[in-house]
């Protein structure tokens, strides 16, 4: 048997809640739901978290993960687990899997500004972007996967045929219920490790993405100002930035095919193409036409969150459009 974990002693500045508060608030974790491509519970504001793996899609719709906060899903057969906390607006997916071995998580607290999970097997203590920070587990770390944060109108164009579970609409909260809202409740802004980054407006929507050791914040805004795709590069590795216009859905890819680096552009329609070989791309990092049709850019750890959080864990992280 794992030896206790005193949590408290590990992450001092975490906020722990017990299983009694964890069952009265309803925040158990969402289990394999019943997938269908039945959505008319579903409205076209609804905020989802989309995702696109082997090409295939599902979206978990915002009000159905704001209590549980967590789900272990088993999709093509793999563990994958959804985070998502509401207070910071922030999202991730990752392959549930420790050497090997399918992992399920819960809710267990709060920490640096945002959740904190912890693994039904040890109790260790997690990020929710797929790292132990305190148990038996502590140092290990989960592949990350794109998750899309936008609203279902935009996702059901991106992905018609996309699964959802269904739920009752009358489940449907009315508070916190779009990204970017404004405020930290005092217990969760107790829980940062250091103050408030205020070279942002902490509410920012920003897509942050990090590489190793370096982290770079692009404010929406700003994403909003250039269109649809941005070739960049962080840590010396070459990265392109794709945004849907209009919409809050932003992921980030590197640029790198075999041992071509693409160099991307967008068209006066609005599609995106490479100026290599003229191929098509959608917003997940796909080739939908072209010589390169079916090629698919590998994802760089990156997704759609509030300043404050990306800022708390990432302290050195750059400002696109605030560089020098």
């Amino acid at each position: 048997m794992a030896k206790a974990l005193d949590p408290r002693s590990a992450l001092p500045r975490a906020e722990l809640f017990d299983a009694k508060q964890l069952a009265e608030a309803k925040r158990q974790p969402l289990n394999d739901p019943n997938w269908s491509d039945v959505h008319d519970h579903l409205r076209a504001d609804d905020p989802v978290l989309g995702l696109y793996l082997a090409r295939r899609a599902w979206a978990l719709p915002w009000w159905m993960m704001a209590q549980p906060h967590v789900a272990n899903l088993v999709l093509d057969g793999r563990p994958i687990a959804v985070t998502l906390c509401h207070i910071c607006s922030t999202a991730t997916a990752f392959r549930a899997e420790v050497e090997g071995r399918p992992v399920k998580f819960r809710l267990r607290g709060a920490y640096n500004g945002t959740m904190l999970l912890a693994d039904m097997t040890t109790d260790s203590l997690w990020s929710p972007s797929g790292v132990a920070l305190a148990g038996t587990m502590r140092g290990s770390q989960m592949e990350r996967l794109p998750l899309s944060l936008c609203l279902w109108g935009e996702w059901l164009q991106m992905h018609p045929t996309t699964m959802v579970p269904y739920a009752d609409p009358a489940a449907r909260r009315t508070g916190h219920s779009l990204p970017g809202g404004p405020g930290i409740p005092p217990k969760i802004h107790a829980t940062l490790a250091r103050p408030l980054d205020e070279r942002l407006p902490h509410n920012t929507l920003v897509l942050g993405v990090v590489n190793g050791d370096r982290a770079r914040a692009y404010p929406l805004q700003a994403l909003a100002n250039v269109g649809p795709v941005l070739n960049d590069s962080l840590g010396g590795i070459e990265i392109v930035v794709r945004r849907r216009p209009g919409t809050l859905q932003a992921l980030a890819f590197y640029r790198r095919i075999g041992e071509r680096v693409l160099e991307f552009a967008c068209s006066e329609t609005g599609s995106v193409h490479d100026r290599q070989t003229g191929s098509a791309w959608n917003e997940m990092g796909e080739a939908v036409s072209g010589p390169l049709a079916g090629e698919q850019l590998a994802y760089i750890e990156s997704g759609v969150g509030e300043w404050y959080s990306f800022a708390a864990a990432h302290p050195d992280a750059e400002i696109f459009g605030d560089m020098t």
